[in-house]
């Protein structure tokens, strides 16, 4: 995420939205609420879309960016349904809960991790 938002030479205020790789195990998203959290704080909203689709291996970094960017384009993020209570060994990002949120932004940003320690961390612009 660091490298990222240094290639794209932004501060990690302005990134308006995350979409987490967000497996739902235990290790992994633990360490990346961590992470989003030293990083971004409290103030980013993150969510998760494997919530809606499964674990689409080695699509999921093709279809969640393309569907990251279809919400930035809409201006309206999904929540990471079925998240009611957050394990207590998470951080606490700003996780969009319950219902879709409003957003306006200009850059959002996309993790994905893969087997074997790969990660990967992409940021989008909106195109004007």
């Amino acid at each position: 995420m660091e490298l990222a938002l240094q290639d794209a030479a932004l501060t990690p205020d302005a990134i308006g939205y995350i979409n987490a790789h967000g497996t739902a195990t235990p290790h992994g998203d633990v360490e990346e609420s961590v992470a989003v959290s030293r990083l971004f704080g409290n103030k980013t909203p993150v969510s998760s879309l494997k919530s809606y689709m499964g674990h689409t291996m080695g699509a999921c970094g093709a279809l969640e960016s393309w569907m990251t960017v279809g919400m930035m384009n809409a201006g309206v993020f999904f929540p990471t349904i079925n998240l009611d209570e957050v394990d207590p060994a998470c951080a606490e990002p700003d996780h969009i809960r319950g219902t879709a949120r409003a957003l306006s932004c200009e850059y959002v940003m996309k993790n994905n991790f893969a087997f074997g320690g790969i990660n990967t961390s992409l940021i989008f612009h909106r195109w004007r």
